[in-house]
């Protein structure tokens, strides 16, 4: 015999069944309101004697005067009822008033509380609700603050080097607007909407929950663009409390809220010089074994040979940046400023290569991205015309090299290194060539070389201690 109060036997739950109960066991009439049932079980019902529907309005447990309504049309609210003190002209207690706070799910059950403290809070003060609520109905969502922000700052200030904007702006279009070009970031965004969906949220409304989730849905991404992410947004809410738009910045993230990344590049020792060549070796080999991939391997090799950020000034290379006459590759404004660097032997062969690729077939189709002004074209649909990502590549030049994989950006500070032990210590030679905005940038790598010397010599001095024993 079935059992008939589990599992799918049990009957469908109502509204009633979430009405709390008194110490005698009897329904209060309350309901302790959640966005589940708002959604899901606050309903409008049909009259059988008008033949037609009604609305249903519940009151809510935890915030007296708060009440959830499904309305006749479809649609679900939020409102106050707040009976004031005192007696009309006929000596009987006056009507009670009705304020209507926004409708679900715009506004959730967390929202409605909160700006219920807030008409209490006026009413309290002896301010007329109204104008709480006309505040807040004139409040900014965050996509209208985000694209002031972009506009008289991102865009406007001098600090900013023209990667980084790009950098911040591709962020922005994929986690705020939910918007990409990618296939798998968009997946990510459908499955996790619900969570990742804050740019049409008033910015007085969201909650450190809410930022938490949208940190969480974007981890899902990447750990690394989930902080920065991070990163964006507080400087968003830091200018819009400047702005008088929010009173409070609830975007602070502590330590543990953050996701854990690679360790700090100053933490980790730079590619050793062996490792250097075994890396060069793996990425040339790599080159022959996977045609499909010298693109990426050129980028990598082109980063090794010269030490520029591989990402804002190698990747995003064009041809009229190349002066084959000079024997320069002259830079658009970075964060250092304008720059430029040599084409020396090891990079000459990068950039012949490169140019060959030009006219490369393969399966004796040509490529569309061959006739691409950029250096590093890209060959799938994507925002920007040349590669943006070599991770996948560098992981496999690591294993193929038998060598420890870190950042890709660690190779420009093996190159610091390794320049200064080539040019017996020229800072100002290195920080020229490498595209370093202070000599102190540069004293870093001495500093290293300088302890990896003191590394040696207690070597050799412990050697000599155990063979004088």
């Amino acid at each position: 015999m079935k059992n008939k109060n589990i599992g799918h036997n049990m009957p469908p739950k109502t509204l009633n069944d979430f009405f709390v109960l008194d110490k005698d066991g009897e329904k209060t009439g309350r309901v302790k309101l959640n966005n589940t049932i708002v959604k899901k079980y606050l309903v409008k019902a049909y009259d059988a004697v008008t033949d037609d529907y009604v609305s249903v309005t519940v009151s809510d447990s935890e915030k007296i005067g708060m009440k959830a309504r499904a309305n006749k049309g479809g649609s679900k609210s939020f409102h106050y009822q707040y009976s004031p003190t005192g007696k009309n002209t006929k000596g009987k207690r006056l009507n009670p008033l009705f304020y209507h706070l926004g409708y679900f799910p715009e506004m959730t059950v967390d929202i409605a509380r909160s700006l219920v403290d807030d008409l209490k809070h006026a009413i309290k003060l002896g301010r007329d609700p109204k104008a709480v609520l006309e505040e807040r109905r004139k409040a900014k969502k965050l996509s209208e603050v985000v694209a002031q922000w972009k506009k008289n700052v991102l865009h406007k200030a001098a600090r900013f080097a023209q990667s980084t904007i790009d950098d911040t702006e591709n962020r922005l279009k994929n986690w705020i607007d939910l918007e990409s070009y990618n296939p798998r970031t968009n997946k990510i965004i459908l499955d996790n909407r619900a969570d990742l969906n804050i740019a049409d949220m008033k910015m007085i409304d969201i909650t450190k929950t809410h930022l938490l989730a949208w940190h969480a849905g974007i981890t899902k991404a990447g750990s690394y663009q989930a902080n920065r992410c991070v990163d964006d947004l507080k400087v968003i809410f830091k200018w819009a409390l400047e702005q008088k738009v929010i009173k409070e910045n609830i975007c602070k993230f502590t330590k543990d809220e953050l996701n854990k990344e690679y360790k700090r590049l100053e933490d980790v020792d730079p590619y050793s010089l062996s490792e250097w060549r075994a890396l060069r070796r793996a990425a040339i080999k790599l080159i022959k074994k996977n045609p499909r991939i010298l693109v990426a391997c050129l980028g990598i090799l082109l980063s090794m040979y010269t030490g520029r950020r591989y990402k804002s000034e190698v990747l995003s290379l064009k041809w009229n940046q190349v002066d084959w006459d000079a024997n320069k590759v002259r830079l658009p404004k970075t964060k250092t400023g304008k720059s430029e660097f040599s084409i020396n032997r090891l990079s000459r062969w990068v950039l012949n290569s490169l140019w060959k690729y030009k006219t490369r077939t393969f399966k004796g189709k040509k490529l569309k991205s061959v006739k691409s002004q950029y250096l590093f074209p890209t060959s799938r649909k994507s925002k920007l015309p040349y590669i943006q990502d070599v991770r996948k590549t560098w992981i496999k030049i690591c294993n193929l090299a038998d060598v420890r994989v870190e950042e890709v950006y660690l190779l420009r500070h093996t190159w610091g290194c390794l320049a200064l032990e080539a040019t017996n210590g020229n800072i100002k030679a290195v920080k020229d060539e490498g595209g370093w905005k202070t000599f102190e940038m540069v004293e870093i790598y001495a500093k290293y070389n300088e302890k990896k010397l003191q590394k040696h010599s207690q070597v050799i001095g412990n050697f000599l201690a155990r063979a004088n024993g």
